[in-house]
């Protein structure tokens, strides 16, 4: 059992890297259902090994770990399909998600900065196609611009997006 202190920190680290952890179940499950359940079932696993994390070393590794198990499990459990891996292969898949995962909160805190600069039509355009799922026609409809124009203009948007993140990734520590 944690101690409180030591439960906060848990909890925290859990619900910081909880996307993360999704991205790697999603990365290693072709089926979306399938890493949901597993997702569940890992953070469920974390949970009941919380008093074996120590917090003074970094969680998301530890959390790689019980969900790798927890995935090599699930393959274990659909060995019907005709698809079926290799452990080897799943380990080897397994490693390389887990290092794309671990930048994964790096790329959100760099995109999270690089929204930041945008202006508020810039915003409001990316905000109105990928949140409140508008299409581009809907969009162009709605400022009185050409589709063309619309699209172009959102794809200069990712486009300085993408340069941004990288510049900021380079800069981290």
């Amino acid at each position: 059992m944690l101690n409180p202190l030591d439960e906060t920190r848990f909890i925290e680290a859990l619900t910081r890297h909880q996307p993360a952890l999704e991205a790697y179940c999603h990365a290693n499950l072709a089926n979306r259902d399938d890493a949901r359940e597993v997702l569940q079932a890992t953070c469920v696993k974390l949970w009941q090994k919380a008093a074996d994390w120590d917090p003074e070393t970094e969680f998301l590794p530890w959390a790689f770990t019980v969900a790798r198990f927890t995935i090599l499990s699930q393959y274990r459990d659909q060995n019907r399909d005709r698809l079926f891996f290799d452990e080897d292969v799943i380990q080897a898949l397994a490693e390389k998600t887990e290092e794309v995962a671990t930048a994964f909160d790096e790329r959100r805190e760099a995109l999270v900065r690089c929204m930041s600069k945008l202006n508020q039509q810039q915003a409001d355009l990316l905000h109105n196609h990928y949140t409140a799922n508008q299409s581009l026609r809907e969009i162009a409809e709605a400022s009185g611009r050409g589709l063309s124009a619309v699209k172009m203009t959102l794809l200069r948007i990712r486009q300085r997006l993408s340069v941004c993140i990288e510049g900021e990734l380079r800069t981290m520590p």
